[in-house]
């Protein structure tokens, strides 16, 4: 079973690609030492957006939830991200 997440996110104090990219960065650097897969996926030329795609694989549903909501978690109390759209899609 694959689980998925789109998450749109708004970054309140960017004022530059560069600043983005670092914010980026280094939360894809922590989500990465959990059990899924996660990249920037729109909004590449805009300073304050972005979508999160975040995938997990595992024969459990309930594991998969459990590392999904996991990470949500991390980039909710990541500083200088909000998220504000969450869309879960299981394959």
């Amino acid at each position: 079973m694959i689980g998925l997440v789109h998450c749109e996110c708004f970054l309140p104090e960017c004022y530059s690609l560069k600043e983005k990219r670092s914010i980026l960065q280094s939360l894809i650097t922590r989500a990465r030492r959990l059990n899924i897969s996660i990249s920037g996926m729109d909004h590449q030329d805009v300073w304050q957006r972005t979508t999160l795609a975040i995938a997990c694989i595992n024969n459990s549903r309930k594991v998969i939830e459990k590392e999904l909501d996991h990470v949500l978690k991390l980039i909710d109390h990541s500083e200088g991200i909000e998220c504000h759209s969450v869309q879960y899609e299981w394959l």
